[in-house]
């Protein structure tokens, strides 16, 4: 053609024809690829080669028709549909199409594409992920890159996508998404608007950090910003750094294959040669490997799909050489949990009690619902396990400072702690510190120590809570002792303020003394102790540290002190456990005071998720866990579940301060309940306080857990199990005085239980239950077995039938003495069931001889009993009417028979069988046992077996007479209208006798047991009740079974607390409940099926009863005319007894 005509046409001057030139069309229809265009026309490289330029398909199909072969068609336009009409073109006219494209398969075989295939390219990708094992990530992709995603999508389920364009709101996208994923591989598939914005958020929310990859795609022909990543680039395309530069290349490679072939003017030669050179059509293959660092690429290796070679070490992000793991991002913490003491001795439990920290991180890290696509690691420190020296401890934290990671768990001790502190202080370090324990007062201060948190309330909170903790748990009173320096100065006065401001025990005597005490200088303060053992105190609450508590124990044993003497409290958690080493010379001492020994502390192991805590400690260490690894654990469990508070909401978990504040302002249930930093202050909010004990098994001092303190719970106070107040197990409560209450002639501690003693007593009483049902069922079948008619008409009410009715209030009260003891209801309740049943000892000092008045007394008014009886029974006062003493004996007896019979059956019994409870003993022998109520009486020698023979005889007489004289005394009685059935005074009888001997046997020995087996006798009593209709008035038997069903009611929630071994104010409201329920539903049935039988007039008979009541015997004409009236219709004869 000719050139002039070319450039007429396109405006290209057609240059002189050479041999080896070849005619190349580049078409170009926008600016994209207009702008390739303009760069390629200038490349060197091709000025051996005819030029022409089309912008559309008429100046393309001229050129074609024109231009002589070989023809060479440059496809610059980005466009599937534009290149699919060209690949038909150009195999039409026998054409070479170029385009740079990665898929061919909808395009003619006339079209070759300088770029590698697509699924050359995802192949690839597989061969470098395999290489570095990189099968999990965040994948980056814009919309045009789905297939990328796809594929990565499947070849691992690993791989999570995050789609969004360059104009969404990136960065906030990688903070509410990416970060939470808590990947370590990122990859970039995007052009440069989209990578760089990309590359942007992961620099803002510190995701190009060290132990990171970024990895971007063969997209990114420009320069990265992230050091560290790694690009994949084709081969050649290594620093291409714009697209048209990528276009260059790629096309400029395929002309130089085709400037090789031996026949370029042949077109189809020329394809034939590509065929060969170009797999698939595709004529790049091959990757680079280019690592961007130090603001240049370079290239670290190469790789293909099917294999790679690396030629130089990668520099990855962080300016590490170790390749990033693609698994779960790696939230490293530290602690300080070795066991050295720098020029000291070492301290080994510390390793022991950061296993709770091991055991949170290996469960966050495998499943512990936080945290769940990350993975926590622990850097262990050993600088300084219990004594911290700042030159050791500095330089120890210096030599490692890069390790500290997001937060620092301290080791324990305040000491420890403050002096980390002050370290961290001094490395300019923002790592929020958490200790585990660390008490001291000191370190509460948010203005002193703004980085620090504890998983610990202040020994200052746990002080001013032990006062009425204290009194909670029954006791009234006690001595203090409190160490001379800062802390026990302060942790007293904050415990007496807590008694000034709400209550509590009384403080006895309080005494300082010196710290650190050694054993020879413990002897100038003997007299201190000795003022304390002089007040009689039986709880002496201490505020110091174990070693000098130690010193305190053995001196207080010189003193005299034995085990149960004293019982000392101490909020120091390891006082408990830590008094003295196994070879220890004076251990002894030490354990024989300090076990028991109280303390108040954080609760441990609360709830299912602390005894699944406490059963993995002991499984994959084979040990008992101590309580302080349960604060461990929830020092690293409150450190993840922050950092999962901040990743959940996009924060920046890396940001000191903001992870401080967070650790501050979040709630967790964990190892030790309920944690939660208080507002305003460095520890934790009080909810629960533990209250344990120490127990000596296998000569190992072990915390033994006794229950919890709620002090802003509605159930202030739960018990889990008994507190045991010597090392016999004693798991009564002895007095808060010693020798005071009961002024015993041996000390507390020699007393124990006798078990021969309690088996004579279990005898003595089961003898007297069996033979008193003998007695009783003969009475009731030859004299008593008779039936009462119903009250069908209305009445006045008599004085007599006011006694048959208070009869059954009184009795109430009386079987509920007799049931299991629910302590929060013992000071008002029983005790007035204990006053109706005589039972003295709650209301007087029954000692040094005052029981044996009492029951001289209870004896004196059985032989009175026995008296009336025979008056009675023989009509003496009849007979000898003339005789004063008869006549009077006569009235006496008919007003005292339903006192002293039946009101006063239950305590005279009582009384008569406390002489035979004789089940504590200071030795072996029967005479060294004493009686339970005056311990200064010895058992089964001298006067005691004289009150034994009498108590015997007194309750053999007196048992049967009162069972025969019960339904006697209504027989004598004209206006008494409501008839009670002699069938249930025998029944009756039988019950108060089997109550009275459970609760002088099994209650003494088992209260659980005792409280089943009083509800079942009480059930048994009141079917009788129901069924056999007690009193010939319905109102009253109604009443009758309704009062039993009242005392069931309270033994019932009794015996559940007891099993529960739980007080607390819910059982006082359920008793009040049910009391409430049962009583509302007597009144209705009564209105509904019992009307009213007996009326009372106003103002005419109530005085002359009351009159007669109190005025027996008087010679008014009033008392004379009731008195005659009652004795000539009670006569009766001795046959009609029997008839009857």
């Amino acid at each position: 053609m000719n050139p002039m005509l070319a450039y007429l046409l396109f405006g290209v001057m057609l240059p002189i024809s050479f041999a080896d030139a070849l005619n190349l069309i580049f078409f170009h229809t926008d600016t994209s690829s207009t702008a390739s265009f303009n760069f390629l026309q200038q490349n060197q490289a091709l000025s051996s080669h005819y030029l022409y330029s089309a912008t559309n398909s008429d100046e393309l199909l001229a050129l074609f028709d024109l231009l002589e072969n070989p023809k060479i068609l440059i496809d610059l336009v980005d466009d599937r549909v534009n290149h699919y009409d060209l690949s038909q073109l150009c195999k039409e006219y026998e054409v070479i199409h170029l385009v740079v494209e990665d898929d061919l398969n909808y395009l003619t075989d006339w079209t070759f594409s300088g770029s590698t295939s697509r699924v050359n390219y995802l192949e690839s990708l597989t061969i470098l992920f395999g290489y570095f094992n990189w099968s999990q990530g965040i994948i980056f992709n814009s919309n045009q890159n789905t297939f990328i995603k796809d594929y990565l999508l499947d070849f691992s389920n690993s791989f999570k996508n995050v789609i969004t364009e360059p104009n969404s709101n990136i960065n906030d996208i990688v903070g509410r998404i990416a970060v939470p994923l808590g990947s370590t591989m990122y990859y970039i598939f995007g052009d440069e608007a989209y990578s760089s914005s990309i590359q942007q958020a992961l620099i803002e929310k510190k995701l190009a950090n060290a132990g990171n990859g970024i990895i971007l795609g063969k997209e990114s022909y420009f320069d990265p910003i992230i050091a560290g990543s790694l690009i994949i680039a084709e081969k050649n395309q290594e620093n291409t750094t714009s697209k048209e530069i990528y276009i260059s290349t790629a096309i400029l490679k395929i002309i130089n294959l085709i400037d090789s072939s031996l026949a370029a003017d042949d077109p189809y030669q020329i394809k034939i040669t590509l065929e060969k050179s170009c797999l698939n059509r595709f004529c790049q293959n091959t990757f680079s490997l280019v690592n961007f660092i130090n603001n240049s690429k370079t290239i670290v290796g190469n790789f293909n799909n099917t294999s790679i070679s690396l030629i130089s070490e990668i520099i990855f992000p962080g300016n590490t050489t170790t390749p990033p793991i693609s698994t779960k991002k790696t939230l490293p913490i530290s602690i300080n949990a070795g066991s050295t003491n720098y020029g000291q001795v070492p301290s080994p439990n510390v390793p022991i009690y950061a296993r709770g920290t091991s055991l949170a991180i290996k469960w966050i890290n495998e499943g512990l619902g936080i945290l769940e696509n990350f993975q926590m690691s622990l850097f262990t420190y050993d600088c300084g396990a219990t004594i911290y020296d700042s030159t050791y401890g500095y330089n120890c934290f210096l030599k490692d400072i890069d390790k500290f990671g997001l937060t620092h768990v301290s080791s324990y001790p305040s000491g420890v702690v403050l002096g980390t502190l002050q370290t961290f202080k001094r490395l300019n370090t923002t790592v929020p510190i958490v200790s585990a324990v660390a008490s001291s007062a000191a370190l509460s201060s948010i203005s002193t120590y703004p980085w620090f948190s504890r998983i610990q309330v202040s020994t200052i909170g746990l002080s001013s809570q032990t006062p009425s903790l204290l009194k909670a748990l029954g006791w009234r009173s006690a001595a203090v002792l409190y160490q001379n320096e800062t802390w026990g100065i302060s942790t007293y006065l904050a415990f007496q303020q807590a008694i000034e401001e709400e209550g509590g025990i009384t403080v006895i005597k309080s005494a300082i003394i010196p710290p650190a005490l050694t054993r020879d200088q413990i002897s100038n303060y003997s007299y201190i102790l000795q003022e304390i053992l002089d007040t009689n105190a039986r709880l002496i609450i201490v505020f110091m540290y174990d070693d000098l508590l130690g010193v305190i124990l053995e001196k207080f044993y010189d003193l005299g002190a034995r085990n149960g003497d004293l019982i000392f409290f101490s909020i120091i958690a390891a006082a408990v456990t830590d008094i003295g080493a196994k070879n220890d010379t004076y251990r002894y001492k030490r354990i024989e005071l300090g076990c028991p020994m109280m303390i108040f502390q954080m609760p441990v192991w609360v709830g299912a998720f602390g005894e699944k805590i406490y059963n993995g400690l002991a499984n994959d260490y084979k040990t008992v866990p101590p309580g302080l690894s349960c604060n461990y654990f929830d020092s690293a469990f409150l450190i993840a579940s922050s950092i999962d508070f901040m990743i959940n909401r996009g924060q920046d978990f890396t940001d000191g301060y903001k992870l401080n504040q967070t650790i501050r302002s979040i709630k967790i249930i964990g190892c030790t309940g309920k944690v939660a930093i208080s507002k305003g202050s460095n520890d934790r909010e009080l909810d629960a306080l533990s209250i344990d004990s120490n127990i000596l098994i296998n000569n190992t001092l072990e915390v033994y857990h006794i229950g919890i303190g709620s002090p802003y719970s509605t159930q202030y106070l739960t018990i889990a199990n008994p507190f045991f107040y010597d090392i016999k197990y004693t798991a009564i409560k002895p007095p808060d005085l010693r020798n005071q209450d009961l002024k015993c002639p041996f000390p507390d501690s020699e007393i124990k239980t006798f078990y021969k003693g309690r088996y004579l007593v279990f005898g003595i009483c089961f003898f007297m239950a069996l033979s008193t049902s003998i007695i009783t069922f003969f009475i009731w079948k030859n004299w008593w077995n008779v039936k009462i008619e119903d009250l069908k008409e209305k009445y006045e009410i008599s004085f007599e039938d006011f006694i048959v009715g208070a009869t059954i209030a009184i009795e109430f009260f009386q079987y509920l003495a007799m049931g299991p003891d629910l302590d929060p209801i013992n000071s008002f309740l029983w005790d007035i069931g204990e006053a109706l049943s005589l039972n003295l000892g709650n209301f007087i000092k029954l000692t040094n001889g005052v029981f044996w008045i009492v029951c001289d007394a209870v004896l004196g008014l059985s032989a009175a009993w026995i008296i009336l009886c025979i008056t009675v029974f023989y009509r003496l006062d009849e007979k000898y009417n003339h005789i004063f003493i008869f006549r009077f004996l006569g009235q006496l007896a008919e007003f005292l028979m339903p006192i002293l019979g039946n009101l006063c059956f239950i305590p005279f019994v009582s009384i008569l069988l406390d002489v035979f409870v004789c089940d504590e003993s200071i030795g072996n022998r029967f005479t060294d046992s004493f009686l339970a109520k005056d311990c200064y009486q010895f058992c089964w020698k001298d006067s005691h077996i004289v009150y034994a023979i009498l108590s015997g005889i007194a309750i053999l007489i007196y048992e049967p007479l009162a069972v025969f004289c019960r339904p006697l005394w209504q027989e004598f009685q004209p206006v008494l209208h409501v008839k009670t059935l002699p069938l249930f005074l025998m029944v009756k009888t039988i019950a108060q006798i089997v109550l009275i001997v459970l609760n002088k046997t099994v209650k003494r020995a088992e209260a659980a047991t005792h409280g089943f087996l009083f509800l079942l006798a009480l059930l048994l009593y009141v079917i009788f009740i129901f069924k056999y209709k007690p009193y010939n008035y319905p109102r009253f038997s109604w009443w009758q079974g309704v009062s039993i069903v009242g005392v069931m009611w309270l033994g019932f929630i009794a015996t559940i607390s007891i099993l529960l071994n739980n007080s607390g104010f819910p059982w006082i409201a359920l008793v009040i409940a049910g009391w409430t329920i049962i009583l509302t539903i007597g009144f209705y049935v009564q209105k509904k099926k019992y009307p009213s039988l007996l009326y009372k007039k106003q103002g005419k008979d109530t005085s002359i009863l009351f009159k007669f009541a109190f005025q027996v015997g008087s010679k008014s004409k009033v008392n004379a005319h009731v008195f005659n009236n009652m004795k000539k219709s009670s006569k009766v004869e001795p046959s009609s007894l029997n008839d009857s």
